[in-house]
């Protein structure tokens, strides 16, 4: 009785997982499957900072607009920073393949000094998009994706303003093209909502596609780790500045 064949068939043994981070960017659809990875290890964390988010954005703005106050909008943008910087949290451990907790993502967010940074961050990048979207529309184009991961590099590196907007911009020198193919693919994946049907669908896709920018920063932190570096590596001391060790006085000759 011939023995049977220890080698698996390739069309019964269990897929792989894919890499949490792809040795070669796979465009912006491509992405999507290693998005989908990452947030599916941590789906309620994720889903329930974001309904946080859109409540604490939303609600001020509704209630205050409604009662003639105008400054609801504002009001709404301040409150749910803390939420926004918890997705970001959330998203980045979860491309890196490690799970994360709401209360740990939220008590990570709550940092005071971390949530000024930011809003000081947030005003820089406005300012840098606005003056160039005014420069003509061209600017606009290069400027806006070269600057896109800067909350990135302030969140998880734990930069100041305008380092994480100088480290993103040497970050992603050449890869606007990236930042612009996830743009596309997200508008795409929304265009889905215009038939009733497609709501719930687009809104499946554009939940596993969030954490796309995570991965993008992530694959160019390894692709270019040096290129990210280089703007907050501390300047070389100026020799002059140095303090001066006296010469040793030579030894006694030997008797």
């Amino acid at each position: 009785m011939p023995l049977a064949d220890p080698t698996p068939h390739p069309e019964l043994a269990p897929k792989a997982d894919l890499p949490n981070i792809p040795d070669m960017w796979p465009g912006a659809w491509g992405a999507y499957k290693y998005s989908r990875q990452a947030v599916k290890r941590n789906p309620l964390p994720i889903l329930a900072v974001l309904v946080l988010y859109f409540l604490a954005s939303g609600l001020p703005s509704i209630l205050l607009n409604r009662s003639g106050r105008p400054w609801g909008n504002a009001i709404g943008d301040l409150i749910s920073i803390p939420f926004s910087i918890a997705l970001v949290i959330a998203y980045l451990a979860s491309v890196r393949g490690q799970k994360i907790s709401v209360g740990s993502a939220l008590k990570a967010s709550f940092d005071p000094m971390l949530i000024l940074k930011y809003i000081a961050n947030a005003i820089l990048l406005t300012v840098a998009v606005v003056a160039s979207a005014a420069l003509l529309i061209v600017p606009f184009f290069f400027v806006m994706p070269r600057l896109v991961l800067a909350p990135y590099f302030l969140i998880d590196r734990k930069l100041s303003p305008l380092q994480a907007l100088t480290v993103s911009w040497n970050a992603t020198k050449g890869s606007a093209g990236k930042v612009w193919g996830i743009v596309g693919a997200a508008i795409a994946m929304s265009l889905i909502m215009l038939t009733f049907i497609g709501i719930p669908f687009a809104l499946y896709l554009l939940f596993m596609y969030g954490a796309s920018q995570a991965l993008l920063y992530e694959f160019l932190n390894r692709a270019q780790p040096a290129t990210a570096d280089a703007a907050i590596a501390p300047a070389p001391a100026d020799p002059v500045d140095q303090p001066q060790t006296p010469p040793s006085p030579p030894s006694a000759p030997a008797a």
